[in-house]
This record gives structure tokens, C-alpha cells and sequence, in this order.
């Protein structure tokens, strides 16, 4: 089958293409922006061609199928090409729903934070079971250096994402997937330009775990109010477990402590099973939020009756994932970390981690305000507090904030005035060598955030911080 991906540069998308070029499928795209790594990385070795969108294209390759990314919209040209010759359309979720889910026991990682890690670790661990999985993760790991595998097991692995599909498919990717595993990890207000309130968003989790078979299971963080409050208004028709740090959880946290070692971040972790038999692991990604992570992929695996020994060997060989608290230089000075986090939760959760493996003696965040919901007013007043956590900030100056009606908009010089009244440094800056002048041989923390790549902007500074 020949298909054509329009959007070809998102992470998703790249995946997606991964999974159908190995699975026999004729592949090709179109891409309008430039494609950052890791997504541009993936395509190279993939080697899929990366065209213009042009209507033309389609006169040309005549696909059977066009899969569209949720970035692209209903003028675009390739769209209105496609409907006068008569080519389906499909979301990547449809798509995947379709053609290449039917038979596999499908496990997907949902929630607000951690979504990603927690994808990658589990297909991690089920890659060294032997048990051949197809997965796809919106994060590359490490270990792979890819973000999808096209398995022939029974088990498909999945990042479950609750944003819509695509302009002309509003249901949420993650509704297409007919789960015979869930893992929820956290469950928070978000995508404020798609759901009115956090009660929105509940139905939209709820319609997800009421996907499950009889046969089911549901693994839930119980640290999460949000999520204990959801899962007490659901059937209990299926297998159903918690974990988290208190007596009431059945997968339960006793302790996690991260150092820096000469590899990065080593994160020492006891855990006890519903059997009470005390646990203790170590993995490469720092913070207890990391640590629990790695206890929801355990449950699920235990109560797969996965072999307890293999889960933890592979615990211990995951290198990390690209971009989540990705440590790219340390010296004896200096730490940089490259993250995702975009959600005040995000940011207040990763620096304080951070802080508390690195005990930096000087804070300094370079953060992107990217994402539609983190610039808007519902999110400034937890911006504002969380930004207070680094001793000095840079903002890179957000493009599209002036789309946002003035009502909604956040407050950018409210959040400047707030933070110097507080004693903070603050910058709407892009100029990387003034970050320099704040390196005065304290033992310093530099984290860049955002939703989007800064590898431009880190290679930038690496580049200015080497030649000093």
C-alpha cells in the first residue's frame, strides 16, 4: 500500500512512518518547516523522501491513503488536492487503528507528565523479555536511538496522547487504541485551547479507561487525587492496581535517592510488591517523579506475571530518553540539561529534581513558552511561582502569543515585574553570551525547556561557553 504522511516532521509522524516503511508500505511525505532532531535524525535513517507540500506531489505518487498530522490544516494544499482525486484521509491514530492494531494486546502509557518516559521504559523492558513488541513513543530513547519498533508479538506499546487526532478527526489519539493495558501517570488541567476546564478532561480519560476489556488491567498512580477521584467512577470489571508512595498503594515507592555519577544520573530505588517483598533497582533518570514512573512499568509487568529479574536487568541498562532531563555537558563547574517540560507542573517537579541531585550552587533556566496553553493567563500565576525556583531566567520571546485574545493572553511584563520584585534575574532574551556572564565559578545548573527543540540555541551556547 502506498501511503503519504502530511506533517511528515512531528515525532509522531516520523514513527509512524518507521513502523509502515518496516511493515512493507510504500512511504512518503511532505514536511513545510525545517525538521529538528530527533525527528530529522529518524527520516535520515529511514531514508524516506522529505518533499514540499505541492499538490503535485500527489498527481505524482498517486498514494492509496493520506495520513495526516494534527499540525496540518483543512486548507492546506495537499488536503484539497487529495479530496478532488478521492483519497481517504486519516488521522495517524485511524490509521494505525485500522491497518496495524487489530491482534495486538495493546498497552498504552496515558497521563498529564511522564507519558513519554514511562512509554519508553516499557518498551525497553518488553524488547529484553524477547517478546518482540511494536511500539511507538513521542521521545526517542537511548538505547534505540529511535522512537518505534514494528515487532511481530502480541504487544503493541504506545504513548497515549489525549490532544485530537486531526483537524477533520476530533476524537483524542488515544481513544483510537483499543487498550488491553493502561498505565495513567497523572492527570492535570492541560490543552486549555481544547478543553474548557479539567472536568473536560476527566470524561476524555474516562472515556479511555472505559476501552478496557474484561480482561483488562489498569495500572494508576495513587498520588494523584485527580486520578483516584476518576478511577472510583469507573467499572471494576477489570484488573485494577496503584502505586505510589503511601501505605495504600499496592506497588509501593519506600525510597528513591539520584546522584551524579561519571555516567550522569544514577537514581537508586526500593520498592515493595503487593507481596511484600522489598525491591531495590537503579536507573538513569533522576527524581522520585522517574522512580515512579518505573514502579507503574514494574506493576504492569508483574501483573502480567512478566519475570521480576528481567524487568529490573532492564531497569538497570535503560540509558534515558532524549531530551527528559538529558544531561548534554558537565564539567567540574557546569551541568547544561536539555528537557521537554512545558507544564508549570512539569517545570517545578524536573528543576526541583534536578536541584536536589545536582545541589548546584546557582540556578539559571532558559525556558520557551511554546505550547498554546503555556501562553495563556489560566497558567501564569504557577508560572510565576515555579520560575522562582531558578535564581536566574531567560525567556525566549514566544511567536503567536499576539493569536491569543488579550483576555487570555498571559501576562508577559506582569511576570518580568513579579519575578525582579522577588529578586530574581529575569530576561526576555535570546542572547546566549550574556548567560556567560553569570558563570562566576559557582557551581552552576543551566536547564533549557521546552516543548520544542533549543538544540540550536544549546550548540550555540556550548559552542560560545568552550571558547571562554
Amino acid at each position: 500500500m502506498r501511503v503519504y504522511l502530511c506533517g511528515l516532521g512531528g515525532i509522531g509522524m516520523c514513527g509512524v512512518a518507521g513502523i509502515l516503511k518496516n511493515k512493507g508500505f510504500e512511504v512518503f511525505g511532505s514536511e513545510e518547516k525545517e525538521i529538528y532532531p530527533p525527528a530529522s535524525e529518524i527520516l535520515k535513517f529511514l531514508e524516506i523522501p522529505i518533499l514540499k507540500p505541492d499538490p503535485q506531489n500527489l498527481n505524482l505518487i498517486r498514494p492509496e491513503a493520506l495520513i495526516i498530522g494534527n499540525a496540518i490544516k483543512r486548507d492546506h494544499p495537499e488536503v484539497l488536492e487529495a479530496e478532488k482525486l478521492g483519497i481517504p484521509l486519516y488521522s495517524f491514530p485511524s490509521f494505525l487503528e485500522k491497518f496495524l492494531l487489530k491482534g495486538k494486546k495493546v498497552l498504552v502509557c496515558a497521563g498529564t507528565h511522564g507519558k513519554t518516559t514511562t512509554t519508553a521504559l516499557l518498551s525497553w523492558v518488553v524488547l529484553n523479555l524477547g517478546l518482540d513488541p511494536s511500539f511507538l513513543i513521542g521521545g526517542v530513547f537511548k538505547n534505540k536511538g529511535l522512537n518505534f519498533n514494528s515487532g511481530e508479538g502480541e504487544f503493541f506499546i504506545i504513548e497515549g496522547d489525549e490532544y485530537p487526532s486531526a483537524f477533520f478527526d476530533s476524537q483524542p489519539k488515544f481513544l483510537h487504541y483499543s487498550p488491553f493495558g493502561i498505565i495513567l501517570t497523572s492527570l492535570e488541567y492541560d490543552h486549555v485551547d481544547v478543553y474548557p476546564n479539567l472536568e473536560k478532561l476527566k470524561e476524555i480519560f474516562k472515556n479511555l479507561i472505559s476501552l478496557l476489556p474484561e480482561e483488562g488491567i489498569l495500572i494508576y498512580n495513587a498520588e494523584d487525587s485527580n486520578l483516584k477521584e476518576l478511577i472510583k467512577s469507573v467499572p471494576k470489571s477489570f484488573k485494577k492496581y496503584s502505586y505510589g508512595k503511601g501505605w495504600e498503594a499496592d506497588f509501593r515507592l519506600i525510597n528513591s535517592q539520584t546522584f551524579l555519577d561519571k555516567e550522569g544520573f544514577l537514581n537508586q530505588i526500593t520498592v515493595e510488591v503487593p507481596s511484600k517483598e522489598k525491591i531495590k533497582f537503579h536507573f538513569r533518570m533522576p527524581g522520585e517523579y522517574n522512580a515512579l514512573n518505573a514502579l507503574a512499568v514494574l506493576a504492569l509487568g508483574y501483573t502480567l506475571g512478566w519475570e521480576l529479574e528481567k524487568i529490573i536487568q532492564s531497569f538497570e541498562t535503560f540509558l534515558g530518553v532524549r531530551r527528559r532531563q538529558e544531561i548534554v555537558w558537565k564539567d567540574e563547574k557546569l551541568i547544561v540539561v536539555d528537557d521537554f517540560a512545558h507544564h508549570p507542573t512539569a517545570l517545578k517537579v524536573t528543576l526541583s529534581s534536578l536541584i536536589k541531585s545536582v545541589n548546584p550552587d546557582k540556578i539559571i533556566l532558559f525556558f520557551e513558552l511554546k505550547t498554546n496553553s503555556s501562553k495563556r493567563k489560566v497558567f501564569q500565576e504557577e508560572y510565576l511561582k515555579n520560575f522562582k525556583i531558578a535564581d536566574i531566567i531567560f525567556i525566549k520571546k514566544p511567536s503567536g502569543v499576539e493569536n491569543i485574545p488579550l483576555e487570555e493572553r498571559i501576562d508577559l511584563n506582569s511576570l518580568k515585574e513579579n519575578l525582579e520584585r522577588s529578586g530574581k534575574i529575569f530576561f526576555f532574551s535570546e542572547d546566549l553570551e550574556r548567560i556567560l556572564t553569570f558563570l562566576d565559578g559557582a557551581k552552576t545548573l543551566l536547564v533549557f525547556m521546552s516543548s520544542a527543540s533549543l538544540e540550536k540555541e544549546i550548540e550555540e551556547f556550548l559552542k560560545i561557553y568552550q571558547k571562554k
